[in-house]
């Protein structure tokens, strides 16, 4: 409830504003109530928020791309070792030609702050390293090729 005082033509008024909803106000005007229609739209107090469309920058997506499904041709053969989880190579212990047995430690690699052993699941020889040494790598992406 407002109240003001307006002068009009040397003559007093006393104007108490009840509530005023959409465009009608309910008013007392020298103690006799009116219901008026406003002509011009309430103001309001709230600010409105405008955003203005995001920009991607060059390389922005590269995170979004590797989380990407992979398409069937890209997909590693059945003779790859993937990374059973995300993290960081910290040391390579097998290269291009070399064999190994199963339970051989292959590589070391940082997840969560803790070195984790990547042991080989069967017997084989290096194919192809995928990966080196202070690289980042997702789960399931290929570590190394094998026959």
């Amino acid at each position: 409830m407002k109240k003001y005082k307006f002068t009009i033509n040397e003559k007093d008024y006393n104007v108490v504003i009840h509530d005023v909803e959409d465009d009608i106000a309910e008013l007392e005007v020298n103690g006799t109530p009116y219901s008026i229609q406003l002509h011009q739209q309430k103001k309001s107090k709230t600010p409105i928020l405008v955003r203005k469309e995001v920009q991607n920058k060059p390389g922005e997506n590269k995170v979004a791309e590797k989380l990407a499904p992979m398409p069937i041709t890209a997909k590693p053969s059945s003779k790859t070792i993937n990374a059973p989880l995300p993290g960081s190579i910290i040391k390579i212990n097998y290269n291009v030609g070399d064999t190994f047995n199963e339970g051989d430690i292959l590589m070391v690699m940082e997840s969560m702050k803790m070195e984790n052993n990547i042991l080989a699941e069967k017997s084989g020889t290096i194919v192809r390293v995928c990966v080196s040494p202070g690289d980042t790598v997702m789960q399931d992406e290929a570590l190394f090729e094998i026959e």
